[in-house]
């Protein structure tokens, strides 16, 4: 198994390695250094910001980035929102929205992940294949994960029964599904699901995403201070423009972009970054990459009210810079 069970996240560090290749600036361009902070492990989830490093999309555009692992999406959005150690990093829309009800001082600059990545996995065998396949059947969630919340709004938005579904606490594993305790478990397709197929497990996906959850998740989000600062808005600019180009590279060459991060990460499963970054690559879509929308914060700012997340009402242009 991989380094990818030390996750998680939740809708409510250490540093990287140095990049393999560098293009010179010259010696008389000096860099502007920018902590930037992750909203959780190494994972081909953040490939973009690890090959625009790579690749030194950032330095020839004059920033000189230190990646920074965090500890799950609502800490990343508190710990920007306070903008003392770091003022820019990833999210993910719910994480953004409830913190922006909380009064916390981030807003969305780039969203990456414009559907849920979450997905139900199951056994093949047992055809889970729809929400309401569900019913009758013993699905593990782990307790204070936003997957819980997730769960609810797929529940939410078929008009499914909560009760005729068996809820089992579980960790943040695949064993009990192996050993048939669950019959279905709650992850991002990149993750678990992906750690699976790379393993030769024979496995179903139901896309949150394909049933109704519209729910913007990975986002690159900017303290309210910082972004009215004219210097730090212009390096801001600069970060959403190289990291356009490292997710591009997952989106339109997946292959090399799972070989550079293998270079990267040397000791996370080989088949399962090859897996894991296709996920990758189809999530980010066809659109322009990081692309936010006002319908789209409306969507998720509806779905996150009737599931009572929001302390209090909050608009688009309050969660997200739409210009």
């Amino acid at each position: 198994m991989s380094r990818l069970h030390l996750r998680r996240r939740t809708f409510l560090t250490s540093s990287v390695a140095a990049p393999l290749f560098l293009p010179s600036l010259g010696r008389t361009q000096s860099l502007e250094n920018v902590d930037l902070l992750l909203d959780w492990k190494a994972a081909p989830t953040y490939a973009g910001f690890y090959i625009a490093r790579e690749t030194g999309a950032f330095r020839k555009r004059g920033v000189d980035v230190r990646l920074v692992e965090g500890h799950g999406a609502a800490v990343a959005a508190e710990l920007i929102g306070k903008g003392k150690d770091y003022w820019i990093g990833s999210s993910s829309g719910a994480a953004t929205a409830i913190g922006r009800a909380k009064e916390q001082a981030v807003r969305s600059l780039a969203v990456y992940y414009r559907r849920t990545p979450t997905v139900v996995y199951a056994r093949a065998e047992d055809h889970i294949d729809a929400p309401r396949d569900l019913y009758g059947k013993k699905i593990g969630l782990v307790k204070g994960s936003g997957t819980v919340d997730e769960y609810r709004a797929l529940l939410l938005a078929n008009r499914l029964d909560r009760k005729r579904i068996t809820e089992i606490d579980v960790e943040w594993n695949a064993q009990p599904l192996l050993d048939h305790k669950v019959d279905a478990l709650i992850d991002y397709e990149e993750i678990m699901p992906a750690e699976l197929q790379a393993g030769g497990k024979k496995i179903s996906i139901m896309r949150l995403a394909d049933f109704g959850v519209r729910l913007y998740s990975l986002n690159l989000i900017v303290n309210d201070d910082a972004w009215a600062a004219p210097g730090r808005k212009a390096v801001a600019r600069k970060i959403v423009e190289a990291l356009q180009e490292g997710y591009g590279l997952v989106r339109d060459k997946p292959r090399e972009a799972a070989a550079m991060f293998k270079r990267i990460f040397p000791d996370i499963s080989s088949r399962y970054v090859d897996q894991s970054m296709i996920a990758v690559g189809r999530q980010l879509g066809t659109l322009q990459i990081g692309l936010q929308s006002r319908v789209g914060w409306e969507d998720t700012l509806k779905l996150l009210t009737a599931l009572g997340l929001l302390d209090r009402p909050v608009g688009p242009e309050e969660v997200a810079i739409l210009d």
